[in-house]
């Protein structure tokens, strides 16, 4: 077999092209929960170089020292707005607790009330379909009837699960921390050594293919923000066409909250439209499923175009990539794999001109 220095310039690309598509897929479906918080401290120190550099140039103050400087920076803002956020949650889910009482006592009659309504239209359906649709109606006051209960055993999981995993979450958090230092006083040396075991030409290889992903990064974090804006442009018309009375922070928090893949808007909305109907605000829960209908629609049709258009590919690559990305590898998945296709359509780009 010939070397691999002698093959065609297009069957060593494809052969580079496919050996790093296999470390990505063992990255993100092996490695990663083991590696995430020294590849996101890496990433932090990268997005920290620049004012390191600052302040060792215009104020002469050690590397070390402004590394030390900007994580403690970003440990307080970072702590403070998630203080900020807990703190929101903690009073909505008080005030909820402190209604529990009130909610759990009126079940009773919103029950009766909706039995009455099914009772109606059913008597007033033809006479060969009241036993089916008495079967129903059973079966969907059943379903209602324990969503209460689901809902407590479900939050007693979540909190319990929480519990469980909180030494794991405090042991990540200081390691990402102490690594975001650590790395950024030494980001020159370390980024060298991360490519010296590699050629020259496979380092220049790896060098604009990090560009490249850094780029198209940037570009889908971008579609992520114009996604963010019309969620919570949709919301904050619709709190004030409902007149909530914190209608500009609801909607700021809620859109903050549907930007992540696994929670997004309905893990606040639902539980509100349901609370509200139980509290005898129907025009209010109506209005908040109708609301939560529009934000499904308006992001699974926007999504893969806005996407696609910033980073350059069209809807159904994008939509086909964050599909098999949450379905190979989960969240992280569906957020790297259109990235990493459009880096890959990048990078081949050239390849294929030069066949």
């Amino acid at each position: 077999m010939k070397p691999v220095k002698t093959w065609p310039a297009w069957a060593r690309n494809t052969l580079y092209l496919g050996l790093a598509l296999a470390a990505l897929f063992v990255l993100f479906r092996w490695l990663l929960p083991v590696i995430l918080p020294f590849a996101l401290a890496l990433a932090l120190a990268r997005l920290m170089e620049p004012g390191v550099r600052f302040l060792r140039g215009r104020w002469h103050i050690p590397r070390k020292a402004g590394a030390a400087l900007l994580t403690l920076l970003l440990v307080a803002v970072l702590s403070a707005a998630l203080w900020y956020l807990l703190s929101w949650l903690f009073w909505e889910v008080n005030g909820l607790i402190e209604r529990a009482p009130s909610l759990i006592a009126r079940l009773p009659e919103v029950s009766e009330s909706l039995t009455g309504r099914l009772e109606r239209w059913i008597e007033a359906a033809p006479l060969s379909l009241r036993d089916t649709l008495r079967r129903a109606a059973e079966g969907v006051l059943s379903g209602v009837s324990a969503i209460p209960a689901a809902l407590v055993q479900k939050l007693t999981g979540w909190v319990t699960a929480f519990a469980g995993k909180l030494p794991y979450m405090l042991l990540f958090m200081f390691a990402l921390i102490l690594s975001t230092f650590l790395i950024s006083a030494e980001y020159p040396d370390i980024s060298q050594s991360l490519l010296k075991p590699f050629p020259e030409n496979a380092r220049k290889r790896i060098l604009s293919v990090k560009t490249q992903f850094v780029n198209t990064l940037g570009k889908w974090l971008k579609a992520q923000g114009i996604m963010m804006l019309i969620t919570f442009g949709e919301l904050l018309t619709g709190f004030m066409l409902l007149k909530v009375r914190t209608a500009l922070l609801s909607a700021l928090l809620i859109a903050l909250v549907d930007a992540l893949p696994v929670l997004g808007a309905g893990i606040c909305i639902v539980p509100w439209a349901f609370v509200s109907l139980l509290s005898g605000e129907a025009f209010r829960a109506a209005g908040l499923a109708v609301m939560f209908g529009v934000i499904v629609l308006v992001r699974g049709f926007t999504e893969p175009r806005l996407v696609g258009g910033q980073v350059g590919m069209g809807a159904l690559p994008t939509f086909m990539a964050m599909y098999v990305g949450v379905m190979t590898a989960g969240v992280p998945g569906m957020i790297a794999f259109p990235i990493i296709l459009m880096t890959v359509k990048q990078v081949w780009a050239p390849m294929a001109k030069s066949k």
